[in-house]
């Protein structure tokens, strides 16, 4: 019976320091605690730990109230469980959170920047348009003057043609007129000379009938 009772006890006891394996948890917001070599505070300090820093917890004794941690540099000791927290203590966590603002207030300015950059190039791009569709503009505009100017050299060397074909007409008429002028005033002097050769005949023959 009494070893039953004893067994009980010691397995009770094993419980109570039951390993927490993989645990992590934080100095409280007091400014430092003491790591020891023992489960008591007459052992000697090996360390003292600040506010914040995580220890690794390897053991825990909940009826002495010591837990045995390591700290990040890889010392073991015993702390007083009352002073480890599972989160961590509200002036990091603050800490923390000033951080992330400034990050995100950083983040919040770039894209800022980045949406004027945005808005710059939008604009820019807008403008691009613009003069695109100007150029296109004018392109056509100077295909239409180019048509058009060739229209008018064609129907001004077809005038020019027209011109050239009536003044070769109006020669060729004024020739002819010459010509026939020069025919008609022939024919006048033939005709006045034969009638200056003939009326004296017929006035000699006259003349003569009558003296019969």
């Amino acid at each position: 019976m009494l070893r039953k009772t004893t067994f009980l006890l010691m397995l009770l006891l094993a419980f109570s320091a039951i390993a927490a394996q993989a645990e992590t948890r934080y100095v409280s917001d007091q400014l430092e605690i003491t790591l020891r070599r023992g489960k008591s505070v007459q052992h000697k300090i090996l360390a003292s730990p600040d506010s914040g820093t995580p220890l690794e917890v390897l053991e825990v004794d909940r009826e002495a109230g010591f837990s045995r941690v390591r700290t990040p540099s890889g010392t073991e000791g015993w702390v007083l469980t009352r002073y480890l927290m599972d989160e961590r203590p509200a002036r990091d966590r603050i800490a923390n959170m000033r951080e992330r603002m400034e990050r995100n207030q950083a983040r919040m300015e770039k894209m800022e920047g980045q949406r004027e950059e945005l808005e710059a190039l939008q604009q820019e791009n807008g403008e691009l348009k613009r003069e695109l569709e100007e150029l296109k503009e004018t392109s056509s505009n100077a295909v239409a003057l180019k048509e058009r100017a060739e229209t008018l050299e064609r129907r001004n060397q077809e005038q020019a043609e027209e011109l050239k074909r009536l003044q070769e007409e109006n020669r060729q008429l004024q020739d002819l007129s010459a010509q026939t002028w020069f025919t008609r005033g022939a024919g006048v002097v033939v005709a006045g000379m034969l009638v200056g050769l003939i009326l004296p005949r017929i006035r000699f023959r006259k003349k003569r009938r009558y003296e019969l």
